[in-house]
């Protein structure tokens, strides 16, 4: 994932940019169509700056006796240059800006990809499900999966080691609450900690191991506890 990670990171600004250049330049090929060409007279060679000019010059002259103006195509206005460079330096600098770090990007692509998960179900009623959480957050939260990266954030840094968590995720769908733990876990263990915490409220757990893509499934939150509603 790292290889990956930096990849994108490399390339993603490098391939916004080149995409932005060439709108730009399409943009602006298009508005220099519409601008009336350039006429301009020939000078008298003895204004030319130099010997060579002077003779390239009498040279046209006699090729084109009556010639007294070339046209030339409309010349880009510096102000169009000034502008696309702006905004071409502007889209890789919000690219790179945007970049998520690598315990992030990691976290965004098995978010759609997919992980393997614990899938908790519980039968509760709905307004009995947050109280239900929140009595069994300490348990929850030790089933995150903590994800360290070292790399370097500028080509010649020092190495830094970047820390993320893969969080667990939570779906309520009426009085069916599913908890998705964010790493296989041993459920024998899992059930008994969790009827530990919830004695009280009775609720029949059932548990089974399936891949779970929170981004590609209607519903999952991810949980942390009540703040993070």
């Amino acid at each position: 994932m790292l290889g990956l990670y930096l990849f994108v990171r490399t390339v993603l600004p490098a391939l916004l940019g080149g995409a932005v250049a060439m709108l730009g330049a399409r943009v602006i090929n298009r508005r220099l169509a519409r601008l009336p060409p350039r006429v301009i007279a020939l000078p008298d060679d003895s204004l030319l700056p130099s010997p060579a000019a002077q003779r390239r010059y009498r040279r046209l002259r006699r090729r084109s006796p009556g010639l007294n103006s070339i046209t030339l195509p409309p010349k880009v206005p510096r102000s169009w240059i000034w502008l696309a460079a702006m905004v071409f330096i502007g889209t890789i600098s919000l690219a790179v800006y945007l970049t998520p770090d690598g315990p992030r990007f990691q976290v965004m692509v098995e978010s759609f990809v997919g992980y393997p998960s614990t899938v908790i179900e519980v039968r509760a009623p709905a307004e009995q499900q947050l109280r239900l959480l929140d009595t069994c957050t300490p348990v929850l939260l030790q089933t995150v999966r903590p994800i360290t990266m070292r790399y370097r954030r500028t080509r010649t840094g020092n190495p830094v080691e970047v820390h993320g968590v893969l969080p667990v995720q939570v779906r309520r769908r009426g009085t069916l609450l599913q908890v998705a733990t964010a790493q296989p876990v041993d459920a024998a263990v899992l059930r008994d900690a969790l009827r530990a915490c919830s004695a009280s409220s009775g609720a029949a757990l059932t548990m089974h191991a399936r891949t779970v893509a929170p981004w590609r499934e209607w519903g999952w939150q991810p949980w942390a506890g009540r703040g993070s509603q």
